[in-house]
């Protein structure tokens, strides 16, 4: 009877360290796409400013005298975008709210690395690690983030089934092949095509700036009046630029896509290293074998995370 209950104690001490991965995970998912939202809003926002204030100057709008009221309504709603992008700049995408997602982050994570090497019994645990040794290291993870605790206590973790034990083998399937497989390559992948296109917009918005300079400037040569109309415009191709520009930067997507692929051709190299390896049910091989994946996980985690701090500061 009391083993039983051991291990029933055991099971839901795992559970609720999984129960509590998942919140931070989902915790720093919100703060993510908090961020990424309103970025991406004062992006779009400040190139539709400029291009409002722009065509209420233009003399397009000349043709239109008996809406008298159409211009001015333009420029106003230009000059309030432009007034509230900084605004939404200052409160919604600062330093510290980067910080928030990073350490929620890394909280997921260092929560994530902990079970994982209790489950499968190695350094810091050993084969026979009570699960008050679990609860310790994710309480002390847990403190450190504790400022956090209003983010947290506002998500919902999803519901699913979590491994409560794990053999080398499980461990290699559940850890090691889901997150080269399902998560960094495909990510990679994303991230990689989403700086494709990028790099792309970014570059025929600066051709678009050059035509219509060079069409400008091109007007008292030609006698072709109608062509400095093109002029304001010039400036209004080149904020998109530099929004694309300032959005490419921002996102880091060359960087991560470059680590994510990095970080799988690591963890493959090391599994089918270990996988080929005579002695790979050693006890001491198979700890080595842990520390290896879990070093380069945790390595990639604090290398971009750290970048991201870096960036914004």
């Amino acid at each position: 009877m009391k083993q039983t209950e051991s291990a029933t104690d055991r099971e839901r001490i795992v559970e609720t360290a999984w129960r509590d991965q998942a919140v931070w995970s989902r915790a720093a998912d919100h703060l993510k796409a908090e961020l990424t939202a309103w970025r991406g809003r004062a992006a779009i926002a400040g190139v539709a400013g400029a291009f409002l204030q722009t065509l209420a100057a233009s003399p397009l709008l000349k043709a239109v005298e008996k809406w008298w009221w159409l211009r001015p309504s333009i420029a106003l709603a230009g000059a309030i975008i432009l007034a509230v992008v900084p605004y939404v700049l200052r409160t919604k995408v600062t330093k510290e709210r980067v910080k928030d997602w990073v350490r929620a982050r890394s909280t997921s994570e260092a929560l994530k690395e902990v079970i994982y090497r209790y489950l499968v019994g190695v350094r810091p645990f050993g084969p026979a690690a009570s699960p008050g040794e679990l609860v310790a290291r994710c309480g002390k993870i847990k403190k450190k983030v504790q400022d956090l605790n209003l983010h947290a206590a506002s998500v919902e973790p999803p519901q699913k089934k979590r491994p409560r034990a794990f053999t080398i083998d499980e461990y290699v399937e559940a850890r090691v092949n889901d997150q080269v497989e399902r998560y960094y390559l495909p990510k990679g992948h994303g991230k990689a095509l989403a700086a494709k296109r990028l790099h792309a917009l970014e570059f025929w918005l600066g051709v678009l700036a050059l035509v219509m300079g060079a069409l400008a400037s091109a007007a008292a040569a030609t006698g072709c009046a109608q062509l400095s109309m093109v002029g304001p415009w010039v400036a209004v191709a080149t904020t998109a630029g530099a929004t694309v520009t300032a959005h490419l930067a921002a996102s880091r997507c060359d960087h991560e896509a470059i680590v994510y692929f990095g970080t799988a051709d690591r963890l493959t190299a090391l599994r089918d290293r270990w996988a080929s390896d005579p002695n790979r049910t050693d006890p001491a091989r198979v700890a080595r074998f842990v520390d290896d994946c879990e070093h380069a996980i945790s390595t990639e985690n604090e290398a971009w995370l750290a970048k991201w701090i870096r960036d914004q500061s």
